[in-house]
């Protein structure tokens, strides 16, 4: 009532992982030939996605090597471990996520593993994208859609969900909405470029 609007919440904490993660970590992981699954996947987080890139392997049955910080909390790591089992292998290096990447970086090259960024790649993006897909399937009937606010971290979730509505509900407006001290799509946008905030 106060906005003078129906508000409806798409809740991704029901997902196994708890966490929309899951969508794109398994649509990169599936889209992978059989030998590249045989060989492995590699992927660094603290968090959300090592869990969905751990139960990923889990379900198609690869191995997978995640890298997180030393400073990772332990409920975290045990996340991880716990949903990906015997195919999961945690490494716990560097005191920071860049040094922890640097390690996921070195295995794909060194041990040819294929890397699963949280964001930065075309099927984790159109994973994260059947959030929309369920949005419009669900509202078809009983709502109209007039926008989408979508929070942003990296910008696979943002970008999933523009891309699939804009090619069936062109008419829906999609907003980005971040923190105002973790504005980087802010600046990105009015630098015209990706931008890399300060610490």
């Amino acid at each position: 009532q106060l906005l003078n609007n129906t508000v409806l919440l798409k809740r991704e904490d029901t997902q196994p992982v708890f966490s929309f993660k899951i969508r794109g970590a398994y649509n990169k992981m599936a889209s992978l030939s059989q030998s590249s699954l045989q060989r492995g996947v590699v992927a660094c987080s603290a968090g959300n996605h090592a869990q969905g890139v751990a139960l990923s392997a889990k379900m198609l049955g690869c191995r997978a090597v995640i890298c997180m910080p030393l400073a990772t909390p332990s409920i975290k790591v045990n996340s991880v471990r716990a949903h990906g089992g015997e195919t999961v292998e945690v490494r716990l290096i560097g005191s920071n996520y860049d040094e922890a990447a640097a390690e996921a970086t070195r295995l794909q090259f060194e041990e040819g593993l294929a890397m699963i960024h949280p964001f930065d790649d075309e099927h984790v993006i159109a994973g994260q994208g059947t959030i929309a897909m369920e949005i419009l399937k669900k509202c078809v009937s009983h709502h109209q859609v007039d926008a989408i606010f979508v929070c942003c971290g990296g910008g696979g979730m943002l970008a999933g969900i523009a891309a699939y509505v804009k090619q069936v509900r062109p008419n829906v407006k999609i907003y980005g909405v971040e923190a105002t001290d973790a504005a980087g799509m802010t600046a990105s946008l009015a630098a015209g470029e990706v931008v890399t905030l300060p610490s």
